[in-house]
């Protein structure tokens, strides 16, 4: 089934440029191909990486995309299958836009911060930020990302899932007779950091996407 997605550039003010995928995925799926993409294909160059997004629209993104005898144009080596529409235009477009009930994400890449933010597709038809994720993931579970908007406050990222602000942080006096207990949690995925004075810190990193628990027959 298709998932028309957009994929571009963020630019000031909530504009974006932007070209169409006709077969799009969910972030689960296409941020670890991005950054397969980056990596072994434009060898972390972000700015070469999104001028060849933006050369045309795609069908799917795909790193070692094969020929296919049904397809209209050769694919792009390390980076999909071309689409062949009546629009091949450049989208110009704002985080502000009424949809109109077509797309279902949109991936902007911030070009300076190394950064793919995700919005999906609200049944209002407007844009709302799904979650946040560096190209080049870091160790820390919990990163701080620069504002989107020009004198915007700062985000906190879950390196795990994407999770933009949605931090989870309670601190107590410790157990141990000084000092404080602290856990910090993300509450999509449920990864956290727990210190205390005694041992210090311990991360707890929470599958993502969740195990879907398999259910075996009975007899």
């Amino acid at each position: 089934m298709s998932t028309p997605t957009l994929i571009g550039v963020a630019e000031f003010g909530g504009r974006y440029t932007a070209r169409l995928i006709q077969f799009g995925e969910s972030p689960e799926v296409l941020v670890p191909l991005l950054r397969r993409i980056w990596t072994d294909t434009f060898r972390r160059d972000t700015d070469t990486m999104a001028a060849a997004l933006l050369a045309r629209d795609w069908w799917p993104l795909a790193i070692n995309p094969r020929h296919r005898r049904w397809d209209p144009q050769p694919p792009v080596p390390g980076l999909g299958y071309p689409a062949v529409t009546e629009d091949d235009t450049i989208r110009q477009g704002s985080l502000r836009e009424n949809l109109g009930g077509f797309l279902e994400w949109l991936y902007l890449l911030h070009l300076d911060q190394r950064l793919v933010v995700v919005y999906e597709a609200t049944v209002h038809g407007r844009w709302l930020r799904h979650s946040a994720h560096h190209l080049d993931p870091v160790e820390d579970l919990f990163v701080t990302a620069p504002a989107l908007d020009e004198g915007g406050p700062e985000m906190t990222v879950c390196t795990v899932c994407g999770a933009v602000d949605e931090i989870d942080h309670v601190e107590v006096p410790s157990m141990a007779g000084y000092g404080h207990d602290t856990a910090t949690s993300c509450t999509r995925c449920g990864s956290s950091v727990a210190t205390d004075p005694v041992s210090g810190g311990h991360v707890t990193r929470k599958p993502w996407p969740p195990h879907t628990p398999t259910t075996g027959s009975t007899r």
